[in-house]
């Protein structure tokens, strides 16, 4: 069954570069828990979409990490299409 647009998550995370793609291992062995998006390479910037049905368990998940990745949580919110082109867009170039 589909997602509609109003139940998708977005999780903005930030990670040093040499723990993306460990990061990004660990997150596929999740199975479903969130797809991942580089969003800002020149700001370290990643995004983490998943359902809203999934915050939880994805904010637990991420929680549960140890610190030694460095991923630090920087914002959430609900996709939207007619914002898609700035969402997360919280600093002015």
């Amino acid at each position: 069954m589909p997602v509609a647009a109003e139940d998708t998550l977005i999780v903005e995370v930030q990670l040093p570069p040499q723990q993306v793609v460990f990061f990004q291992g660990l997150l596929q062995g999740e199975d479903g828990l969130a797809v991942m998006r580089c969003f800002d390479p020149n700001r370290l910037r990643q995004q983490l979409w998943t359902s809203a049905a999934q915050r939880q368990e994805l904010m637990d998940w991420l929680r549960g990490l140890p610190s030694s990745i460095g991923l630090e949580v920087l914002g959430e919110w609900m996709w939207a299409p007619e914002s898609a082109s700035t969402a997360g867009d919280t600093e002015s170039e």
